[in-house]
């Protein structure tokens, strides 16, 4: 995630930056997806952002929430 700045848009539906996700985990302790979702409301509109298998026609992003909240051990 080192190349990602904290500005980056990981849910664009909802745009939901880097920086909200991790201050989630680490400071709301949003330790899995739904957590998360409720705390910042990534995922919850197309769902492309959760993770590879639910991006949908072309790749859409290279870090995806679930990638986040493993590199984070949550």
């Amino acid at each position: 995630m080192a190349q990602f700045p904290y500005s980056c848009i990981i849910c664009e539906c909802e745009k939901v930056t880097l920086g909200e996700i991790i201050y989630a985990i680490n400071e709301k302790e949003a330790n899995d997806i739904e957590k998360l979702a409720s705390i910042t409301s990534a995922t919850t509109a197309c769902g492309r952002c959760r993770n590879r298998a639910d991006d949908f026609g072309e790749r859409k992003r290279e870090l995806y929430i679930d990638e986040i909240l493993k590199k984070l051990d949550r």
